[in-house]
């Protein structure tokens, strides 16, 4: 019997899933067997993947469709192994992708689930890291999903009682991960272990506004956690400006601030470190400053008199540090060209 299952849920993704699988059937790591759990494709999915001839692949075509939710469930269900991974049929794992999980989870029995570090390709390119330890992990989880791809311990899921949601579509997984922080630790490698594509036709894309209002829900349940006594104005604005750190001027950046402040002041029942809400917080309202400040400061050029317009302005100490001096060098060499 093998130690792992790669669960591979999949819909009407044949222009990607020979690659999807291929990156699967290429990893260091070989124990274990690829679960791939079709939901009624329409297009030749199920052809692509039957043309593999590898004895680590099962093929489960859904005589329903059951919907993504319940068609994780139902592979948590038939994998039955100590480890499960979780990866879509358009993405791309790096070869030690599985190695470095088991590994992680092997020598670390406190963690129950494993993520790692990704790149987004496709339509978009960038890379993404998440907190490394637990519980900067779980402060972070209040403004979005730390837990990606990950390698994880079926027994989480299974003991636990715990299953995907489908009224939490398309924000299940962000759902399932929250509640996972309530009953294990999550421990974030940081290291680029996937390639995550991004096209037009992801769920992700199609149905924005509903993933957004899904996503604001999950958040609220964490903020419920963190002290159930929130007023509904306050719920609002943590949703709508504080989450997405929505900062347009020095007043907005102080409310926000004002906010975190809150947040750790309430933060009495034990299920975040203070310690760690404060730092992520911090963190988020450093980088979102950064942001709003190249696109409001230097849209056109680098230079200067917008550099001197930004010390004045009360935002430039919000700044990271090490973003200062880039700014500060930009505008210097902007100069002299």
């Amino acid at each position: 019997m093998k130690r792992l299952t790669v669960l591979m849920p999949v819909y009407n993704v044949a222009p990607y899933v020979a690659d999807a699988i291929e990156s699967v059937l290429s990893q260091s790591y070989s124990d274990f067997d690829l679960l791939v759990l079709d939901d009624c494709s329409t297009d030749n999915t199920v052809d692509i993947v039957n043309s593999f001839k590898d004895s680590r692949i099962r093929l489960v075509c859904n005589e329903v469709n059951l919907g993504l939710a319940e068609n994780l469930n139902k592979g948590i269900e038939l994998a039955n192994t100590e480890f499960i991974a979780r990866m879509d049929g358009d993405d791309i794992a790096c070869p030690l992708w599985l190695e470095k999980g088991v590994a992680t989870l092997d020598s670390r029995p406190e963690v129950g689930i494993c993520s790692f570090g990704f790149e987004f390709f496709g339509d978009k390119n960038s890379l993404v890291r998440f907190p490394e330890h637990n519980e900067d992990s779980k402060a972070e989880m209040l403004f979005g999903c730390t837990v990606i791809v990950p390698v994880f311990r079926r027994s989480i899921m299974v003991d636990n009682g715990l299953r995907y949601e489908t009224s939490a579509f398309p924000a299940e997984d962000y759902s399932m991960w929250s509640y996972c922080y309530l009953v294990t630790q999550v421990y974030n490698i940081q290291e680029t272990m996937f390639r995550y594509r991004t096209h037009n036709t992801q769920i992700s894309t199609e149905k924005r506004k509903l993933q957004i209002d899904k996503a604001n829900n999950v958040r609220l349940r964490m903020l419920d956690w963190l002290n159930p006594n929130f007023s509904e104005s306050e719920k609002q604005f943590f949703v709508d400006h504080f989450a997405t750190c929505n900062i347009r001027d020095r007043h907005s950046l102080m409310t926000i601030k004002q906010f975190a402040d809150k947040l750790v002041s309430k933060n009495i029942y034990g299920h975040y470190s203070s310690e760690a809400l404060a730092r992520r917080c911090a963190i988020h309202i450093a980088y979102s400053t950064l942001s709003f400040v190249e696109d409001h400061y230097f849209s056109k050029r680098y230079s200067l008199g917008s550099f001197t317009k930004l010390l004045f302005s009360g935002l430039y100490s919000t700044i990271p540090i090490k973003h200062r001096f880039k700014l500060l060098v930009k505008c210097i060499l902007m100069r002299r060209k």
